[in-house]
């Protein structure tokens, strides 16, 4: 067991807040922090960072491999690319609107200390106009945008699937069902798997991750 993963699991004393101070320490970045410059749209949600348990759940029962290229939409201060590359050491890809948001990105992979830190890369930009690299394999969406451009967003990771055909595996947490429902109806993508985030909100039925393929 990594050091990062046994920090999580003997963590049960702290709170949620805590524990990411703690986590971000260790890999020496900040990203405990949710966005209030009021950029927040009807199209383009705030930036609010899964929770390093959440993420925990998340990764046990879908793992990633040093092969995998994962891309984060909505990436914020990228908690998620810093995270999984220490884990797993993969490559990985945040996308962000905010400005401030993708500098304090760069600030953090400059601090970082991971050994793969070679294979991170942040940009700042629509999610909508982003050309997804063929070594894209893992696509992850926090509710980051409204339904209109998610299918514009959709469009083109099956345009990237074309170009390169490979399986890909979009990750939704929170999800709204009007996604879910273009989803299934409109692309070629199907569920295989609904992994329950239990103890966060009680009674809310959209607080668990949706697991998508497309390919083999």
């Amino acid at each position: 067991m990594d050091a990062l993963t046994e920090q999580i699991i003997n963590s049960d004393a702290l709170s949620d807040e805590t524990l990411a101070k703690k986590i971000d320490q260790f890999l020496h970045i900040h990203t405990e922090e949710v966005q209030t410059d009021g950029r927040d749209t009807f199209h383009c949600h705030r930036y609010e960072p899964t929770s390093y348990r959440v993420l925990h759940t998340l990764f046990e029962a879908i793992p990633l491999t040093d092969q995998d290229t994962l891309l984060d939409y909505g990436s914020g201060l990228g908690r998620l690319s810093f995270y999984t590359n220490h884990r797993f050491h993969n490559g990985a890809i945040g996308i962000e609107l905010s400005e401030i948001l993708h500098r304090e990105s760069l600030h953090n992979l400059s601090q970082y200390r991971g050994i793969h830190r070679e294979r991170l890369a942040f940009f700042h930009g629509k999610a909508e106009d982003f050309v997804i690299p063929d070594e894209v394999t893992t696509i992850y969406c926090f509710n980051p945008f409204s339904t209109d451009i998610f299918r514009k967003v959709l469009t083109n990771i099956e345009k990237s699937f074309e170009n390169k055909p490979r399986k890909v595996t979009l990750i939704l947490y929170y999800p709204e069902d009007n996604t879910i429902f273009y989803i299934e109806r409109h692309t070629g993508f199907r569920l295989v798997k609904e992994i329950a985030v239990p103890d966060l909100f009680e009674g809310d039925r959209r607080e668990k991750f949706c697991i998508y393929e497309l390919g083999e």
